[in-house]
Parts: structure tokens; C-alpha cells; sequence
């Protein structure tokens, strides 16, 4: 029998945990650590609780606990004792684990390239310039936004307040056919419609339905990061190609792909606006290769002189092209939808495949979200916003300017809500960027963007989220930050 519990017990009454949560879990690791071995016999709870000097309810229920789980069994006789059961299935897995062995946590060879693709940003951070990618969050009409989940919290149906239809509501679907026809010329039935949690996950969903492991896929060098990501994780080979002057050029001399990842119409990063002449091209490429392409359409809403390009979809007679929406860029990043519109054959297998990703926006959302294009919300809000960016955007390069002079070069994008500043040869851009973020500013080098060596030298520079005073501010911190 037990005799004492010295060495074994050391309960702290000043401790978060209750005196009975440490009772339970200092025996249970005594009886693993074989402190205790099989049919040691546990003192009777009267007794420990006048050792431990806790009451007997608290020795009871940690008893009761253990015994529940397996580590302790009463015997005829014997009173309550260690378990043998128990010990022998402990002897039993030390035999297949030789000691000091520890868990294989090696990932799969597409999980670590996948894994090993850094965003600049850990996630869950406040924006802070000139962090890319982030709209004008002050903008944002949450009094509405608030009135419209209350609203749809209410008009849901039961089916859609379980778990519904997984790719997306058809009040949703239909309301997004409608502005991708008016506003980007997309040619799309609700039913080719797949909603999303994010951009990102409608990325994922087309490159595990689409790519095989060594598949190619060609992408734009510079280019995005979470596209690179998402064709990683399938094992694909990503195949770099360089962007000029009217984006992605499909021209060289590249192996056959089975995917074309392009941002036509502001390319990701460099901010180019892609011809129609080079749109027409790449079709014809992808023909000519049997391939598919996916655009990714993440700001094009926002064209600063008059209206926006029609996307690539609504050129593609064959079906071809697999397009790529978000609203984190239109509305702010925590609404969390995204979508893609995809040719007809392909709409049921992706929404089979939707069901077993997790891929899935709450139907709250997608109703308010519904409402508030419906009613018109959403394009008032991009027509405010356009007019903000814009002048952000001078207000940006001006300041650059001002500071740096022919340090830097900006070719001015045609719309969108960054721009790349290019550094001269002699400058490090990652070496700049760390000395800006010493000083609380964030930005991207722009060689961190591309596959080939250094093929780009400049800083990615977002300007959408941040009022003109603080663009100022910050720009001149950037040039102290350089010692100019």
C-alpha cells in the first residue's frame, strides 16, 4: 500500500487549477511515469484527505476521475488500486517505441513548400503603413453592415441556418452573377458560381481540383505569394515567368502547362494593367497548350480613369478560364468571402469537393452580403473608395518624390491600392524594408516576390488603408530610416 504521498502530491492552494484538478493530474502523471506501478494500492480517501489536508469531496471526485479513465479499478479486498490493465498496455507501446524515441513531425515534401512561402505578415496584426493589400477600414459602413446581419440573422430559412447550401446561398449567387456581368463583363449563371471563405480558399479549391503533383503551373514573376502557396501544397511545379510591360508574357520558350495564374488586370505586384492584345494572346496560348487559366480579378473594381477592364473570362469562348473574386479587398478583410466562377462541366465536382475542404462562408454573411449589393450599397461604396485611393495614391507619389527624388522610380498603376517603388541596383530591398520596419512601417521587397534571382529590386507599398497625413508622416520616416 501507499503509505505516503510525499514526492508524489504537492498541491498549491495560491494555484489557477482547483486543489482537485491538481490531485487528479500529479496522480495520473505519478501512475504514467510508473511512480506508482500496477496494484499499488491508493490510500482510502478519509486518509488522504487528512494527509493532503483538503476535504474528502475534493480526494473523492479526482478518485472517481481516475478510475472513470482507467487508471484506477477497485479489487475485492484490496480496496482501490493502480491498475494492471492499464500497465500493460503501457508495457505493450514501450515495446514498439524504443527509448528516447520522438514523434516523426516532418511534414509532407508539398506541405513544407507550401509551409515555407512567408506573406510578409504572421496574420492577426493591425494594418499599419504601408501595409499592401488593406482598404480604407474607417470607410467601411458598419452601422449598415450591422443592420444587414440583423436582418438576414432573422430572414434565414432553417435549411440555411443548418448547414445549407455549401457553395454559396442562391439569393448570393444570383446577386453576384448580376454585378460580375454589369461591372467586369463575366459571363456567368449563378450555378457556376462556387462561394468561398476568402480568395485564398477559392485558390486552393481550383488547385487541388485542377493539378496532379508535378503538374506545371506557369506564374507571373514578380507575382502573389498565396497563389504560389495554394499550387505548392498540391506538389505542382511552379514555373516562373517573367512579367514586361504588358504583364505576363506567354511567348518563351516554357514547358508545356497544365495552369496559367495571371492578375490581368492590376497585375500582383507591379500594378500593370494587361492589353487586350496580350489577353488575346494568352488565350490562344492556353489553347494551343490544352491549359487552363486562373485569373485572379482582386482589385480591378478599382480604376481610377474610367471604368474598369472587362475581365479575361468574359474574352475566353471556350471555357478556359477559371475567375477569382474576394471582397476583403472591396469591403474589408473580415468578411471573409470570396468566390470563383467556373465553366459549367466543372461547377458540381467543385462543389462536391467544396463540402469536404471547409471552404465555407457563414450564411449570415452571405445574406447581408446578398442585401447589400441588391440595394446598391456595394457600388456606392466602390465609387467612394475609388476616389479615396486615388488621391492616396498621388498623395503617396508625390511624397516619394519629395523625399527620394530620383532614388526611386513608380511607374503609376492604373488603379488598384499599392504601387511598387523600384530601388536603385545598389540598394538592398530587404535590407530597406527591415530598416523601415525598425521605425513601425511595414513594407514588401519586392525580391521576396519573385522565383528567378532578384529579377526585381523595389518595395511594394500599400496606400488604400491609410489617411494622406499619415502617407506623409511615414514617407518622411522612410527617409530618415535611410539616413537621406
Amino acid at each position: 500500500m501507499l503509505d505516503t504521498l510525499s514526492g508524489i502530491v504537492d498541491l498549491e492552494r495560491a494555484a489557477p487549477a482547483s486543489l482537485y484538478r491538481q490531485l487528479y493530474t500529479q496522480l495520473r502523471n505519478a501512475i504514467l511515469r510508473g511512480q506508482l506501478p500496477a496494484g499499488t494500492r491508493i490510500p482510502a480517501s478519509r486518509s488522504m484527505a487528512a494527509q493532503l489536508g483538503v476535504a474528502r469531496n475534493t480526494v473523492l471526485a479526482a478518485l472517481e476521475q481516475l478510475a472513470a479513465e482507467g487508471y484506477l479499478e477497485t479489487r475485492q479486498g484490496a480496496g482501490t488500486v493502480v491498475s494492471g490493465e492499464l500497465h500493460r498496455d503501457l508495457m505493450r507501446a514501450a515495446r514498439h517505441e524504443p527509448d528516447g524515441a520522438v514523434p516523426d513531425y516532418r511534414l509532407s515534401d508539398a506541405a513544407g513548400q507550401m509551409a515555407s512561402i512567408w506573406r510578409g505578415t504572421a496574420g492577426g496584426e493591425s494594418p499599419r503603413a504601408f501595409m499592401p493589400g488593406i482598404p480604407d477600414l474607417e470607410s467601411f459602413p458598419r452601422d449598415l453592415w450591422a443592420r444587414l446581419l440583423r436582418r438576414a440573422s432573422h430572414e434565414l430559412s432553417a435549411a440555411a441556418l443548418a448547414y445549407g447550401a455549401t457553395s454559396g446561398l442562391q439569393r448570393l449567387r444570383g446577386a453576384l452573377s448580376e454585378h460580375l456581368r454589369e461591372m467586369r463583363g463575366v459571363q456567368a449563371d449563378p450555378e457556376q458560381i462556387i462561394v468561398t471563405s476568402s480568395a485564398q480558399g477559392a485558390l486552393d479549391l481550383l488547385a487541388r481540383a485542377m493539378l496532379n503533383p508535378q503538374d506545371r503551373v506557369w506564374v507571373e514573376d514578380p507575382g502573389y505569394l498565396g497563389a504560389r502557396a495554394a499550387f505548392s501544397g498540391t506538389g505542382a511545379t511552379l514555373v516562373p515567368v517573367p512579367v514586361d510591360a504588358d504583364g505576363l508574357n506567354p511567348t518563351g520558350d516554357y514547358p508545356r502547362p497544365r495552369l496559367i495564374y495571371v492578375t490581368p488586370s492590376h497585375q500582383y505586384p507591379t500594378g500593370i494593367l494587361m492589353p487586350l492584345a496580350r489577353r488575346l494572346e494568352l488565350l490562344e496560348s492556353a489553347t494551343r497548350h490544352g491549359a487552363f487559366i486562373i485569373e485572379d480579378d482582386y482589385d480591378s473594381e478599382f480604376q481610377f480613369q474610367g471604368r474598369p477592364v472587362a475581365a479575361l473570362q468574359g474574352l475566353d469562348p471556350s471555357g478556359r478560364v477559371l475567375y477569382v473574386g474576394t471582397f476583403s479587398k472591396i469591403l474589408q478583410p473580415g468578411i471573409r468571402v470570396g468566390y470563383a466562377v467556373v465553366p459549367p462541366p466543372l461547377a458540381e465536382p467543385l462543389r462536391s469537393m467544396q463540402r469536404n475542404t471547409g471552404h465555407i462562408a457563414p450564411a449570415v454573411v452571405q445574406l447581408a452580403l446578398a442585401q447589400f449589393i441588391e440595394e446598391g450599397h456595394l457600388r456606392a461604396h466602390v465609387r467612394r473608395t475609388c476616389a479615396l485611393y486615388e488621391e492616396r495614391q498621388e498623395v503617396l507619389m508625390c511624397a516619394l518624390d519629395r523625399h527620394f527624388g530620383d532614388r526611386v522610380h513608380v511607374n503609376r498603376p492604373a488603379g488598384g491600392m499599392q504601387l511598387v517603388a523600384e530601388l536603385p541596383t545598389d540598394m538592398d530591398d530587404v535590407s530597406v524594408a527591415r530598416a523601415f520596419g525598425e521605425r513601425g512601417i511595414v513594407v514588401r521587397p519586392l525580391s521576396q516576390l519573385t522565383l528567378e534571382a532578384r529579377t526585381r529590386n523595389g518595395l511594394l507599398m500599400g496606400y488604400a488603408g491609410y489617411p494622406v497625413e499619415e502617407i506623409r508622416a511615414k514617407v518622411a520616416a522612410c527617409r530618415e530610416a535611410l539616413g537621406s
